[in-house]
């Protein structure tokens, strides 16, 4: 690689992490379930929501394997492009047709880029020599993306206050910066031998990755917190809403609640994002996965069965478990996979969790009643079914935590 090519790679280097100052930055994520309440009833939030997840399906893969056959830049350029588009549909839509369709080309922006991002991370890193910092830079960026993701969620949560759809046209507006801004990323260099065949050959190769016993049993770990991550996510809101519906003013003060909750929420996580490489490093990779588990069970849990606004301050955990894995599981993965089925692998990793908990969306439809819009009743039922799964899939990864430190002794194998 020539002297220029390092260079713009060095500019990569530099700038992703500002880039991932922007791309969490969800100006819609405090409001998102409340302003489609207002419209939908409950059943089909959760049904749009589903979409989201089927959309996943349909783009995760095909979109990993394009950015490992045509480039990075280009497929986190579309990925930019698709999100502006589908804030502004959903800014100004008003049905659940164009709503569903807004969701759908949302997981479409999302799928192009969530695991393009890791993977342009590594490969730039590596075309300078510095792949040995991956993690420890990841950890960096992982403190950046909720850095961002709370800033946006402040703002989110005021401009809210006017109106909720209002945090749609400021992310709308936050995608046109965030076109600008990869458009002056540089493609990193590929190797001249690398040859890509069509998305589902390239999809079994990447599923052989998986006679790697970690890579299996991370692929496994990433699916239960996938789900266990979401659940919070998805109902939080209306959980907020609820605990405040005593009060005389909780109604109109909800959206803003909402807004400073999420941004705090993201700043403690910032912390543990920044700290993950350092915690797998002093307690290893299972235990620390095994922490995030169980915290984010415990939360689950408490929502399940305690509506009061103090459990609100447990809540503000809820992204913990997130920051704790992420890093980890990017460096512990993305080493062991070939550049040219990188991206591949992490949007097949990620289509695996996020169509899984598209099942659990449909299974919650089920145990909730129809045509009711959300109320405390139907939240802690589905709720409740919520923890039982929770605690059934961490009980699991504490069975093959214990394993895996009784068979590696040092842990070596774990990190």
């Amino acid at each position: 690689m020539n002297e220029s090519d390092q260079k713009k790679c060095a500019w990569n280097v530099r700038w992703y992490p500002r880039y991932a100052f922007l791309s969490d930055a969800y100006f819609w994520l405090p409001v998102f379930f409340l302003y489609f309440s207002e419209i939908l009833t409950l059943d089909e939030v959760l049904l749009l929501e589903m979409v989201y997840y089927v959309g996943v399906y349909v783009m995760e893969v095909p979109s990993g394997w394009f950015s490992d056959r045509f480039g990075r830049r280009i497929t986190m350029l579309l990925a930019a492009v698709i999100l502006a588009i589908s804030y502004g549909m959903i800014f100004a839509g008003s049905s659940f047709l164009v709503f569903a369709i807004a969701q759908f080309l949302k997981a479409a922006g999302i799928s192009f880029k969530s695991g393009t991002e890791t993977a342009f991370h590594f490969d730039s890193l590596k075309a300078i020599g510095l792949e040995d910092e991956f993690g420890r830079r990841e950890a960096r960026v992982a403190r950046n993306r909720f850095l961002g993701g709370a800033a946006a969620a402040l703002i989110g949560g005021l401009v809210a206050i006017w109106t909720l759809q209002m945090a749609y046209l400021v992310a709308c507006i936050f995608a046109i910066f965030m076109i600008v801004l990869v458009y002056r990323f540089f493609e990193p260099p590929v190797e001249e031998s690398e040859t890509h065949a069509n998305p589902i050959r390239e999809f079994v190769r990447c599923l052989g990755y998986l006679k790697q016993p970690v890579l299996m049993c991370i692929l496994l770990f990433f699916i239960l917190m996938t789900i266990l991550n979401h659940v919070p996510y998805e109902f939080f809101q209306p959980y907020i809403g609820c605990s405040l519906e005593s009060y005389q003013w909780g109604e109109q003060a909800t959206p803003l609640v909402s807004g400073i909750h999420v941004t705090l929420t993201l700043l403690v996580a910032s912390a543990f994002g920044a700290w993950s490489i350092r915690i797998r490093d002093r307690i290893g990779l299972w235990w620390t996965l095994l922490s995030a588990a169980v915290l984010q069970t415990l939360i689950i849990t408490v929502m399940a069965w305690v509506l009061a606004p103090i459990i609100l301050v447990l809540l503000l955990a809820r992204s913990v478990p997130r920051a704790l894995m992420a890093p980890v599981i990017n460096a512990a993965v993305t080493g062991r996979v070939e550049r040219k089925h990188r991206a591949t692998y992490l949007s097949m990793q990620s289509l695996a969790g996020r169509l899984s908990f598209a099942g659990m969306l449909l299974l919650l439809t089920s145990v909730v009643p129809a045509d009711e819009h959300a109320t405390w009743g139907s939240l802690s039922t589905a709720l409740r079914l919520s923890s039982w799964i929770a605690i059934g899939g961490t009980v699991i990864v504490l069975l093959v935590a214990l394993a895996r430190f009784r068979k590696d002794g040092t842990g070596e194998l774990t990190t």
